[in-house]
């Protein structure tokens, strides 16, 4: 039988593991915090899910830096 690799779908990282052994059917991500019962086995899915989550915290932190710009600037 041949163990895949377990991929978080939130964040494609392969930092996910359950978090309760008893409770097999819940996961945990350690990067991202995610907790469900989805995983994903399929790397170069999580490489492009990874890659998007990545996306998305590089234009969060743009929109913060611009919130903070402007609100400087109002003072």
């Amino acid at each position: 039988m041949k163990i895949s690799a377990k991929f978080c779908p939130n964040c494609g990282s392969p930092n996910i593991k359950w978090l309760n052994p008893q409770m097999w059917s819940i996961w945990k991500c350690w990067d991202c915090g995610y907790q469900g019962a989805v995983v994903i086995e399929d790397e170069k899915l999580a490489e492009e899910i990874q890659k998007k989550f990545l996306e998305k915290i590089d234009n969060e932190k743009v929109n913060l830096k611009k919130d903070k710009t402007e609100s400087s600037l109002e003072e």
